[in-house]
């Protein structure tokens, strides 16, 4: 029998038996335990149930041995340069309120959000001046603010907003009540374990940020915060590079020189700190500002290993992210700063939370103070902090798993003194204790057979065996989103279930919320893996997109979203009917990501009667969206009904953000599918009023404002629809990162909008971006890879290289065939493919094929869209142009009268859109082969008020154009030179001042000018505009009339007398194998060779 303990011996402490528990006591330790053991059932019992629940092994703490010293080798102050804001004043929607602290580069305000009605933290940034001048520097710093606003998470300060005013840049940012956690560590002794706890939130916080490809660049004490709860918040993610950025004349540094002074990045401090050395957390003042001095924040020599100056030839650095004393050895020496870094600042700032003081590196076999902390913490810590990044932890979540373990070991039964062996050897080495569940454990099984490997091996195997081109690639990218979306599932339940069983930070209501969600999301994933596996070739074209469309995990952190008072069902079986419904919805969200249309209609028809059955307006709301949804992508115009229904059952059912997701769509479908610009208006107005009610959503937010830029472009309106674009792709570029293939739609259509406006260059490289991270991410076989080549063969035509743009045309018909088979293309886009290429067969004066493969697209329209479709009339349209080359001018005009008939369908059904000018138009031209100015003229100035009336600027250009060159040929010259002065001036405002007008408005100019006996004018313009003709692969025939204008004005001139006449001859030579009425008429052309 083991003897009782005698009162008067001291038992172990908690440290000691962690120590002990971990297998790495100390000497001295060890030799006390093995004698204390044998006669303290309490101290044995204690250290049983540590040992119990080590499911891992405490890390090496000799091979995580390093000698690390960190310092700060430079300050630097910086001029304030930000302009003062008075109490009051307004910026952009924002009124700022009191002042909370400045810096060397930025200051905090506080400031009301009146559209949510909120107080806010607005923070303005001003970046240094640098040899490339602010403007450059403005706009990285924005950037960098909006790659942090990525972030979302509990642990992280939100960002609401980003902007600039002139060279400033602004963040409006959550409003913390607190203090950093310097301050609330200053402010009392507070245990080990509350201080690690801390530091766990702000890591789990800098683990979502690298998970969203967030680097912090600065992380440190100042840079968390700690709310009126005690949750610590993360703050300033990403700014810290260009806030560290040297001026433009500092001198190069190496590690261990010195330098002009300059002071630690971030400025504005909390208002509990100091503006010399906090970052700019925002928080709620509790007292006044005062400069204090801080432990560990004096500069001093840099020692240690990874300080030491770079060998020779070596980079020197002249911009190093961060704060001194937290900066990693690698970012010293010239490295760029990462995850890694970023982990080593944790290290640092948690080293000092725990001992009062950073890290030193005093004895060569690493770091010594471990005061009261446990080894295995301090062995954690130890890692992070090693030289090389390489021996740090594979990831903060890694280390964050690590750190719980060892710091927050679940004591729950006792167990029996009499399982535990007499000695402490026997403990540490021969017994192996079963692990406690605790319910926030991670649980491979929650996601078995929905996604695991055996689900990922099979998905490949049913991926190759449908044949498609892409099935690996696609695949690949498919498993990647899953993946991530699978270990996103599983750390968001655990953060939400620490959130209410470890921390005490939430309660259990809010974790219901939080739980039930993600049950949403994990139904959600399953219908989605449920498709995936039944796709055929297009299904595994669309498959990462499919992936990518699930509903972001983010949304069941939001809590306050969460908690909208969207009612449940009343009765228990009412409640279990809308259970099972939205278990179906799911199944018809999934096939509606999956680009599988028409399933989806078919699927949420029932559902949507049966949410009509039961009076459950959340439910019907929701299903009324997925159809609308379905029928706006699939060009059906019931769509506007679906979703009308969809808003209004939502509101009905308080669901805000639903609503607002609604008339989001409707935006699409007045803009792009039922050609109602004031409709879309009207409903971009009121979906902003519902996201501000709902509490906005970003990505909501930015898909509104691509819809709005959509609707625009679709009307002509380039230069209004280009600035709402550039809007929605930063928006996106916030939310994704600018390599992601959720970018693609918006940059082709600000590419089309580009070339619009005569910009056809930047077009091209708008659109090589595109397909750049389009293949990047789905590989070459992709439906929308072969979309942004059809779209690059367009801007190549535009830009006069026809070989090449028929060629591209070409490929993409090519890899539609690869991805789909001959059999089930998309009929939409083959016959768009095939009005492509008759364009640029058109343009090469190939007009047989051009006819050809026009009739064979128009075909196709008539079959998928109703009289009035603006496809129905474009093609109509450019199918009489080819006609007329063929001389066939009477054949048609009989065709631009259907056209005027679809024009008065679409007008008579309420649509708008300037293609509605375009018959008008070529009638113009039709008379004018016929020799009817008078009559060309009427139906040029028709074409023209039309496009007025539709306010389709773009659309304007080629009207005026064509009424500009009837007028002369009427002898109208004076009408003539104002019409044609007014589209010089809109070419000039659409595509900057300095760029070339297109060799037609050139050769208009021409024979104006030639028309009004202004003989140099004329021979300027024509001598352009044949220049630019002979430069491109346009047929002879094309040619022709700039040819004679050109003859006409060197005799005028009496010059080139020869030239004159070759020109002549050319011109002649291309009308003559034509019929009459011809282009030119010979007897013309006839009459100038006849004389001398």
């Amino acid at each position: 029998m083991i003897p009782s303990m005698p009162e008067s011996t001291a038992h172990l402490d908690e440290v000691e038996l962690l120590d002990l528990a971990d297998g790495i006591p100390s000497q001295s330790l060890r030799e006390r335990a093995e004698g204390h053991l044998d006669t303290c059932a309490s101290c044995r019992e204690a250290l049983a149930d540590f040992l119990r629940v080590r499911a891992v092994p405490a890390p090496d703490v000799h091979a995580a041995r390093t000698a690390v010293a960190v310092s700060e080798p430079f300050t630097r102050s910086v001029k304030s340069r930000i302009p003062q804001l008075a109490q009051g004043t307004l910026l952009g929607r924002y009124v700022v309120l009191e002042r909370l602290g400045a810096g060397g580069m930025g200051v905090v305000h506080a400031a009301y959000d009146p559209s949510l009605d909120r107080r806010i933290g607005l923070k303005l940034l001003r970046a240094p001046t640098s040899a490339s001048g602010s403007q450059g520097g403005t706009e990285r710093l924005l950037r960098e603010a909006q790659a942090a606003a990525r972030t979302r998470h509990p642990h992280v300060v939100a960002v609401h907003d980003v902007g600039t005013f002139g060279d400033v840049v602004f963040i409006a940012m959550e409003l913390v009540d607190g203090g950093t956690v310097r301050q609330h560590l200053l402010a009392a002794t507070r245990p080990w374990r509350d201080v690690v706890r801390l530091y766990l939130q702000a890591g789990r916080g800098l683990a979502a940020a690298h998970a969203a490809g967030v680097v912090h660049r600065d992380f440190k004490p100042d840079n968390v915060l700690v709310d009126k709860e005690g949750r610590a918040r993360v703050t300033d993610f990403g700014l810290a590079r260009l806030e560290s950025s040297e001026e433009a004349d500092a001198t190069a540094l190496g590690p261990g020189r010195s330098t002009s002074p300059r002071s630690a990045p971030g400025d504005a401090a909390s208002p509990k700190g100091s503006p010399d050395e906090a970052s700019s957390p925002i928080a709620i003042p509790g007292e006044t500002l005062s400069p204090k001095d801080t432990p560990g924040n004096a500069a001093s020599p840099m020692v240690g290993p990874g300080n030491a100056a770079p060998p020779k030839g070596a980079p020197l650095v002249t911009s190093v992210a961060g704060t001194p004393g937290y900066i990693a050895p690698e970012v010293l020496t010239g490295a760029p700063a990462d995850a890694r870094s970023d982990q080593y600042a944790f290290c640092v700032s948690l080293y000092e939370g725990l001992h009062g003081q950073k890290p030193s590196s005093t004895e060569a076999g690493g770091l010594a103070n471990r005061s009261n902390v446990p080894r295995s913490v301090h062995a954690l810590i130890v890692r992070g902090l090693s030289p090389e990044p390489g021996a740090r932890h594979p990831s903060m979540t890694v280390l964050l798993d690590a750190l719980e373990r060892a710091a927050f070991p679940r004591t729950s039964a006792k167990m029996a003194a009499a399982g535990v062996g007499a000695g402490l050897l026997a403990i540490a080495a021969a017994v192996v204790f079963a692990r406690g569940p605790s319910p926030c454990a991670d649980d491979p099984t929650r996601l078995q057979d929905i996604w695991d490997a055996d689900r990922k091996a099979a998905l490949l195997k049913a991926f190759q065996a449908t044949g498609a081109p892409d099935a690996i690639a696609a695949y690949e990218a498919t498993a990647r989103t899953l993946d991530a979306y699978a270990s996103g599932w599983n750390d968001n339940r655990r953060e939400a279930c620490l959130a209410t069983h470890e921390h005490g930070t939430q309660s259990t209501a809010v974790l219901d919320l939080r739980t039930h969600c993600l049950e949403r999301r994990r139904r959600e994933l399953t219908a989605l893996t449920e498709v995936l596996f039944s796709a055929d070739r297009v299904g595994v074209a669309s498959a990462p997109e499919a992936a990518q469309a699930l509903s972001p995990l983010s949304r069941c952190a939001d809590v306050e979203a969460l908690s909208q008072p969207v009612p449940p069902p009343e009765r228990p079986e009412v409640a279990a009917r809308v259970k099972a419904a939205y278990a179906k919805l799911d199944d018809a969200r999934a096939r509606l990501g999956a680009d599988r249309w028409q399933d989806a209609v078919d699927r949420v028809a029932p559902i949507v009667k049966e949410a009509e059955t039961l009076g459950y307006k959340p439910l019907l709301g929701e299903a009324l969206l997925i159809e609308g949804e379905a029928r706006a992508f699939l060009r059906d115009e019931s769509a506007e009904p679906a979703l009308r229904r969809a808003m209004l059952a939502s509101l009905s059912g308080r669901d805000d953000l639903r609503a607002a997701e609604a008339v989001v769509y409707q935006v699409f479908v007045d803009g792009e599918v039922t050609q109602r610009p004031e409709q879309a208006k009207a409903h971009a107005d009121e979906a902003r009023a519902l996201l501000a009610r709902s509490g906005g959503n970003l990505e909501l937010e930015s898909q509104l404002l691509a819809y709005e830029g959509n609707s625009l472009e679709q009307q002509s309106r380039s230069s209004e629809a280009l600035p709402v674009l550039q809007q929605a792709l930063a928006l996106q570029e916030r939310l994704h990162g600018r390599d992601s293939p959720r970018l693609a739609r918006a940059l082709l259509t600000m590419a089309s909008t580009q070339r619009s406006m005569g910009r056809a260059e930047e077009a091209l490289a708008t659109i090589q971006r595109a397909r750049k991270v389009l293949e990047a991410a789905y590989g070459p076989d992709h439906p929308k890879v072969a979309i942004t080549i059809n779209n690059m063969g367009g801007t190549l035509v535009e830009l006069r290289r026809y070989e090449e743009g028929y060629e591209a045309f070409l490929e993409t018909l090519r890899r539609y065939e690869r991805i789909y088979g001959p059999d089930h293309q998309p009929q939409r886009y083959v016959a768009g493919l095939r009005a492509n290429l008759s364009a640029a067969a058109f343009r090469m004066g190939r007009y047989e094929e051009a006819e050809r493969r026009m009739l064979e697209a128009r075909v196709i329209y008539k079959q998928l869209f109703p009289k009035g479709s603006i496809f129905r009339i474009r093609s109509g349209t450019n199918l009489s142009q080819i006609l007329m080359n063929q001389s066939r001018v009477a054949d048609a005009q009989v065709l631009l009268q259907e056209m005027e008939e679809e024009v008065a369908a679409a007008r008579a059904d309420g649509r708008s859109d300037p293609i509605f000018a375009a018959p008008s138009r070529c009638r113009a031209e039709s008379w004018m082969r016929l020799g009817q100015s008078e009559r060309a003229v009427a139906e040029a100035k028709r074409s023209v008020a039309i496009v007025r009336e539709l306010k389709g600027e773009t659309e304007l250009g080629e009207s005026l154009r064509v009424l500009s060159v009837t007028l002369t040929r009427a002898k109208q010259l004076n009408e003539a030179r104002d019409v044609a002065r007014e589209l010089l001036a809109l070419h000039h405002k659409l595509a900057g001042e300095e760029t070339r007008p297109p060799m037609e408005m050139e050769e208009m100019m021409a024979e104006l000018s030639l028309a009004r006996g202004e003989v140099d004018e004329a021979r300027k313009w024509g001598e352009r505009s044949l220049e630019a003709w002979s430069q491109t692969a346009a047929p002879p025939l094309e040619m022709a009339n700039i040819r004679f204008i050109l003859a006409r004005t060197l005799r005028k001139a009496h010059l080139e007398p020869e030239r004159a006449r070759a020109l002549a001859t050319a011109a002649r030579d291309a009308v003559l194998p034509t019929a009459e009425p011809r282009l030119l008429k010979l007897s013309e052309l006839d009459a100038f060779l006849r004389e001398r």
